[in-house]
């Protein structure tokens, strides 16, 4: 009877523990994601995102909290704030690594590279009818860089002042820059768009304001490069812009935009978080067309020049690993040598 009672309440015990050991392991991981403006068609890519991550089989939630885009996402990333952001381009999270240039002094290590979004280019859009052809082109005039916080603007800002053009510059958000630009209070906006095609915020402008896409001479880069030897800038074929098929061939900014976490997040949790992006794309490109054929995980290593990456996340290192992705050497974390 002893013998019966002792094995009754053994095995009570170990599905006690067992109960408990699942209740551990299933335990949910909530994460604040930082995004851009709403009113960014990039938004859609950020909500997009979130819903791939939630409804994988992975115990994460994501929130979705907009935000100033690159710059800012990157300081509250430092701050503790976000867990994670979107919108961040491969030149910025290097300067904030490095401690150089935006980042002067406030230097952070732990930054780590999730996955790739796609390249995008910073373009610089006026009035078809409005005579200006080229980034010298702008100046004395009023022009919106974009809005603050955007590691676009600061760029612009920075190549204003390298280059000497003096452009007045006007930092708004998109929809007051768009209603501005309506209004004939500035002359242009610069707007982070696909290689082929206007940003979706601007396709409708572009039908009833006829837009020009304007870009930078030899001797602007040259003067640019000379101070960030990090910037990046893409040839525009003539009439490869969707939307523009008159336009000539321009030399424009170029960036390798995605997301970052830090080696603070878990190996197990960059992981899931990389695997439910990658396994989602198609449903994340649903919503957001400018991810189409783009590698999320090894156009990076191709696109982001030597001196300007960032270590990627142990899970994406681990993601690799299993999946036989080859990773550079200049990528590996530390924390995975």
């Amino acid at each position: 009877m002893k013998k019966r009672l002792l094995t009754g309440l053994t095995l009570v015990l170990v599905l006690v523990l067992l109960v408990g050991l699942n209740t551990a392991f299933a335990k949910t991981t909530y994460l604040n994601m930082g995004s851009t403006s709403s009113t960014s068609g990039l938004y859609a890519w950020a909500v997009a995102t979130a819903s791939v991550i939630n409804k994988a089989d992975n115990d994460i939630r994501v929130t979705v909290i907009e935000s100033g885009a690159a710059l800012d996402n990157l300081r509250r990333i430092k701050d503790g704030a976000f867990d994670f952001a979107l919108c961040v381009d491969s030149a910025s999270a290097m300067q904030l690594y490095k401690g150089i240039s935006t980042f002067e002094g406030e230097g952070w290590e732990p930054i780590r590279w999730l996955f790739l979004r796609n390249a995008i280019t910073n373009r610089l859009h006026v009035r078809a009818d409005s005579g200006i052809k080229t980034f010298k082109d702008l100046a004395g005039k009023k022009f919106c860089p974009g809005f603050p916080g955007a590691s676009s603007t600061t760029n612009f800002v920075n190549f204003n002042e390298v280059t000497g053009t003096g452009i007045e510059l006007v930092l708004a958000s998109l929809g007051d820059a768009v209603n501005s630009f309506k209004q004939g209070k500035i002359v242009g906006l610069q707007k982070s768009s696909s290689l082929a095609s206007l940003d979706s915020s601007l396709i409708e402008v572009n039908l009833k304001t006829p837009l020009a896409v304007i870009g930078y001479s030899e001797d602007d880069m040259k003067k640019i490069r000379a101070a960030y030897p990090y910037i990046i800038f893409f040839e525009t074929p003539a009439g490869s812009i969707k939307q523009l098929p008159d336009h000539p061939t321009i030399m424009e900014e170029g960036q390798v935009v995605g997301a970052v976490a830090s080696s603070n997040m878990s190996e197990e949790v960059g992981y899931e978080i990389v695997k439910a992006y990658v396994e989602g794309l198609e449903k994340v490109a649903a919503a957001y067309a400018g991810i189409k054929g783009w590698d999320p995980i090894g156009d990076a290593f191709k696109l982001i020049a030597p001196g300007g990456e960032i270590p990627i996340h142990a899970g994406l290192y681990k993601y690799c690993k299993e999946k036989g992705i080859e990773v550079p050497e200049r990528f590996i974390p530390p924390e995975c040598k």
